[in-house]
């Protein structure tokens, strides 16, 4: 089993990004999976699950000693792993990292360690919202991409819950997670 912890958008970001989705299905037969989670900032890499309840235990216990905070949206980026033509796409939002951000992210992964939840933790993890990935070659996003008039985002977004996302898939296949569990900040 493997968890991840996010942060939800605002409805405005989640609706710029479900019409994006959408319009790019529409186009480019791109499907929806990223969709089937809600709109939200990833805040780290996915970990092993070994006790579903000591990881719900902490999140629990997080949920409560965060407040509401605001995250800038800054624009819409691609990102392509591997062949620039085949490869494995990400259409994405960027998130500035921000110091309140990158300590969240830092004390989580902190934990993870701690409690010997397996994970390939990055400290360089780029904080984002997925629009849609990879569910056809990289080429098909990069002209998706360059189709898109307006990159520019620019929207302050106050997070105001946290989700807990989880899969029984040990491979952590694309849509295969479901939302376990959302809290208040």
């Amino acid at each position: 089993m493997k968890a991840c912890f996010a942060i939800l958008t605002d409805n405005e970001i989640h609706n710029l990004s479900r019409k994006i989705a959408f319009d790019s299905d529409i186009k480019y037969n791109t499907g929806f999976i990223s969709a089937k989670l809600p709109q939200h900032i990833t805040l780290g890499p996915v970990f092993e699950v070994k006790n579903l309840e000591e990881v719900e235990e902490y999140f629990d216990r997080l949920a409560k000693e965060l407040k509401p905070f605001e995250v800038s949206v800054t624009d819409i980026d691609l990102k392509i792993y591997g062949d620039k033509d085949d490869g494995f796409a990400v259409l994405l939002m960027n998130i500035k990292e921000t110091e309140q951000l990158r300590n969240l992210h830092n004390n989580i992964y902190k934990c993870i360690e701690e409690h010997s939840w397996d994970t390939d933790n990055n400290q360089k993890y780029h904080f984002h919202s997925t629009i849609a990935l990879g569910e056809k070659p990289a080429k098909v996003y990069r002209e998706l991409f360059d189709n898109i008039s307006d990159k520019e985002i620019n929207h302050n977004c106050v997070v105001n819950e946290i989700a807990m996302f989880c899969t029984t898939d040990s491979e952590s296949r694309m849509g295969t997670y479901i939302t376990y569990k959302i809290l208040k900040l």
